[in-house]
């Protein structure tokens, strides 16, 4: 009955967007059949999962940077962005919930980085820029010189996010919350047609740019979403390609990269965040179980990414747990994807330069896997990547595929993600719906102090 359904909701969205990709009612059975046995970890931690978060705390401790109190992206380089930012507050909520720090230890730091957001300098006077330091809390470019180079709706959506979640564990600090973002000109992120914008500047001149991919986009919306802002283009998987690996079928985008110019890799993490924050449910979904899924069509693409990574390892036996991530020399930076540019289990540089060598069982992504589903594969993979950690400076990014050797990058998202999945299996979806009156729905029905910003009557 449930893949019945899934099937008749995925066809009818997507014949309703105008799209009906020939063979997709295939692929979704294929995609959707596992949905009915899908189990999760739940209950409180375990001493040893404890000091797996313990670890992960480490890393904040040592890259709070005490002036701002941003905390550095990557190990002892400080520099941080608005998706880091969101990182570190997940962390935060993490930390006063195992009880890493006091009841005041939290308000001081959740104060200095809400003080930070009311205050910042914004790109174009407008919008969050791409990068700050973390010690001075100015705009800089990517080598940490002073400058604007502009924003990215997709960190931005992250950060959205997160701040909803962090309202509904410190009601307090709504006010302040809402204060930073109503400074925001949403008019520059979203269009009107509801298509995610990011934007380069370079010497005070602004180039726009769509902004996003299959999976990044779906995940970004639920925070313009909490903002009552619909970016519906967004929200449409079309347009997609349908693929095949190990018998199971699944979604990627349909957008040529030699037109588009994008990069349209297929990886973990929108998915697990998807997971982990909101259940794989509608944004509005305030009543259903960890058990069921009201996003269907999420919850079918989640599903496939795993099975895929996990038979992998039946069929080849390669542990695979791919994502985004760091590396301590160039690129800097990869994808490791199970699909990309027409190729399974490609790793790509931002320019689509392929480093198969850099491929690594991502010790994030491995605890998010193992948080969200329940399995003899996740049972594996975390002893596989539970020793890759420093005690003084925390979770290591991964484990190379090519030869088991260790990534000995640390980052914040990698650390930051581990508490996240650990904060989910005590908590279940991190996510909750609002459901009394905030500042800013006082602001949005104020005729004289409506903050405008293409917020709430734009995109209705």
């Amino acid at each position: 009955m449930l893949k019945g359904v899934v099937v008749i909701l995925i066809s009818f969205l997507l014949s309703s967007c105008g799209v009906l990709y020939q063979g997709v009612q295939d692929g979704v059975n294929s995609i959707s059949q596992s949905q009915a046995i899908r189990q999760g970890r739940y209950g409180e931690l375990t001493e040893g999962e404890l000091e797996w978060a313990r670890l992960a705390w480490v890393y904040m401790e040592n890259n709070t940077q005490l002036t701002t109190g941003l905390v550095n992206s990557i190990d002892n380089y400080p520099t941080t962005n608005m998706s880091g930012i969101a990182d570190y507050l997940m962390a935060l909520t993490a930390a006063r919930e195992f009880k890493f720090i006091t009841s005041k230890e939290h308000d001081e730091r959740l104060s200095l980085v809400l003080t930070f957001l009311n205050d910042m300098p914004l790109s174009i006077g407008q919008i969050p820029n791409k990068v700050y330091s973390t010690q001075t809390g100015q705009m800089v470019d990517y080598g940490n010189q002073p400058n604007d180079i502009g924003w990215s709706s997709i960190d931005i959506g992250r950060l959205l996010i997160v701040l909803a979640i962090v309202k509904q564990y410190n009601p307090q600090f709504i006010e302040y919350i809402d204060k930073a973002v109503l400074k925001w000109n949403f008019c520059e992120l979203v269009n009107e047609e509801g298509e995610l914008f990011g934007a380069s500047v370079y010497q005070g001149n602004v180039a726009r740019y769509k902004e996003g991919r299959l999976g990044v986009e779906e995940y970004t919306s639920y925070g313009y979403l909490d903002w009552q802002i619909v970016p519906q283009k967004a929200m449409r998987i079309d347009p997609y390609n349908v693929a095949t690996m190990y018998g199971i079928d699944f979604i990627f985008d349909g957008r040529d990269p030699r037109i588009f110019d994008v990069l349209r890799p297929v990886y973990s993490t929108p998915y697990l965040r998807l997971g982990l924050e909101f259940n794989w449910d509608k944004i509005s979904d305030d009543s259903s179980s960890d058990a069921t899924h009201t996003d269907e069509v999420m919850s079918a693409m989640a599903d496939s990414i795993y099975r895929i990574q996990e038979a992998r390892w039946e069929h080849e036996r390669i542990y695979t747990a791919r994502g985004e991530h760091i590396v301590s020399g160039e690129p800097y930076f990869v994808y490791d994807t199970i699909y990309a540019l027409g190729t399974p289990w490609i790793t790509l540089a931002e320019d689509g330069t392929s480093y198969d060598e850099l491929a690594l069982i991502s010790t994030r992504v491995a605890f998010q896997m193992w948080a969200l589903w329940k399995s003899d594969y996740t049972d594996r993979l975390m002893v596989l990547v539970q020793e890759l950690y420093d005690p003084e400076r925390g979770w290591y990014e991964g484990r190379y595929e090519l030869n088991s050797s260790y990534e000995k990058s640390i980052s914040l998202q990698t650390n930051a993600g581990v508490l996240e999945a650990l904060l989910y299996k005590t908590k279940g979806k991190l996510y909750q719906p609002e459901k009394s009156k905030e500042y800013r729905d006082v602001q949005f029905k104020s005729r004289f102090s409506h903050p405008g910003h293409c917020l709430v009557e734009t995109f209705r």
